[in-house]
């Protein structure tokens, strides 16, 4: 399974709340809730119509779920209008879903040591950096235990498009419990029982030219 193919999915549907956005900009007086609202009301629209012309083989409620404004920042609009434009198969919404996942898979397969599950989500240069702290892990003989209580918030942060590449950062914030422990079992750092807030910015990127889908995680950072 190419597991980040649930996660950037190549959609048929072009972005179109977002596109909206950026046509009817953002209203002075009003606030992103209305506006959102009459996103949403387009793109209802838009649905009802493509459904009237694919015929009785169009599936009811299967529009596409709207795009928020708490699920991007304002000056990721340019780079994700960018995308879209060369690539009209992107969408975010369903990347963002992915992320999601992404981030549970890759937080747990690095906590277990599962360089197999890890090999396709990263670049070349995360997964060398990932590896070489696997290997250290392995030659101390710990083990680390982690578990996502929840993702508070998952929101795109930053998008561009340059020489060919998408680039997208994904702002995380997670609660997390986590331990490593020795050989006999000893608890040595961390506290499974004791959730932290984690803070961090996932830069996932992409050759729009290419015709896989998935995309791979570049780089994190934590929020300071």
């Amino acid at each position: 399974m190419e597991v980040l193919q649930i996660l950037f999915f190549a959609a048929i549907a072009v972005f179109l709340g977002f596109r909206l956005y950026t046509l009817l900009g953002r209203p002075q007086g009003r606030s992103p809730e209305e506006h959102a609202r009459d996103i949403q009301k387009k793109q209802a629209e838009q649905a009802q119509s493509r459904q009237a012309q694919d015929g009785p083989q169009s599936q009811p409620g299967s529009a596409a779920p709207s795009m928020s404004f708490e699920d991007f920042d304002e000056e990721a609009q340019d780079g994700l209008m960018a995308i879209a434009d060369i690539d009209p198969r992107f969408d975010p919404l369903v990347f963002l879903k992915g992320a999601r996942s992404a981030y549970t898979m890759i937080v747990k397969a690095y906590a277990d040591g599962d360089t197999e599950t890890l090999k396709p989500l990263l670049s070349e240069r995360v997964a060398s950096a990932y590896e070489e702290s696997l290997s250290s892990r392995q030659s101390r003989e710990e083990m680390q235990v982690t578990e996502i209580e929840r993702l508070k918030k998952v929101r795109i942060a930053q998008a561009s498009l340059s020489s060919g590449k998408a680039r997208i950062k994904v702002a995380f914030s997670a609660e997390i419990a986590s331990e490593v422990r020795d050989k006999q079992g000893e608890v040595i750092s961390g506290d499974i029982n004791t959730l932290k807030t984690v803070d961090e910015i996932w830069s996932f990127e992409r050759p729009v030219d290419s015709d896989n889908p998935n995309w791979v995680l570049a780089s994190v950072k934590p929020v300071t």
